[in-house]
């Protein structure tokens, strides 16, 4: 493990991230069996979980009921229980969660971490602020995120989602207007590995 500091207009957070990430992905696997199972997405720090982070640096969470969809790392998390929020995430992988609880421990944050897939969410109550940082880059994905934010986005509640991945699709906000939610959109911009890379952030609310 390698820690990193972040630093969100002098809101610093210290990631645990995996040193050799490369170590984690089987290429020839992936290439040659489509069933193959999926890399270890949650062990990147993403862009959109940075953009996301950055949001929610400046959101009024203090008294907030807050949940992080397929948390990976934690880190909008983490920033949404260092604003204050009460903080529940969520990841299907199990090494995830436990990184993204040892993550929430590093920051000194006293967040919920459980382990159950957004098809198939364990997760009860309704939230004021949802989050998803890079989680919608499957259009089953998007569905299933629509479908978990229209259960459970409390009535003047709103849901941040940012994608770096599939930016240009429209899958999320079609799925979130088929449940009568409304979405706005927003482009940013963060540095991955020396390059500038396009985010989309999505807000998702009810009226």
């Amino acid at each position: 493990m390698l820690p990193v500091t972040f630093d969100f207009d002098g809101l610093r957070v210290r990631l645990l991230v995996i040193k050799q990430l490369e170590d984690y992905v089987d290429t020839e696997a992936l290439l040659r069996d489509p069933d193959a199972p999926e890399p270890p997405y949650w062990a990147h720090v993403w862009p959109g979980s940075r953009t996301l982070a950055q949001r929610m640096s400046h959101a009024a969470c203090a008294g907030k009921r807050v949940v992080e969809i397929g948390c990976g790392l934690g880190l909008a998390g983490i920033v949404a229980a260092l604003r204050g929020g009460a903080v529940t995430m969520f990841d299907a992988s199990p090494e995830g969660v436990q990184l993204a609880w040892a993550n929430a421990a590093l920051n000194g944050c006293g967040v919920g971490v459980v382990q159950t897939d957004i098809r198939r969410p364990g997760i009860r109550g309704l939230f004021d602020y949802c989050l998803a940082a890079d989680v919608t880059y499957d259009p089953g994905l998007q569905s299933a995120v629509a479908s978990f934010v229209a259960a459970h986005l409390a009535p003047a509640g709103r849901a941040w989602c940012a994608e770096s991945v599939r930016t240009l699709d429209q899958g999320l906000r079609r799925a979130c207007e088929a449940h009568g939610l409304r979405a706005s959109e927003w482009k940013a911009r963060e540095l991955d590995e020396g390059r500038e890379i396009p985010v989309r952030l999505t807000e998702v609310r009810w009226h």
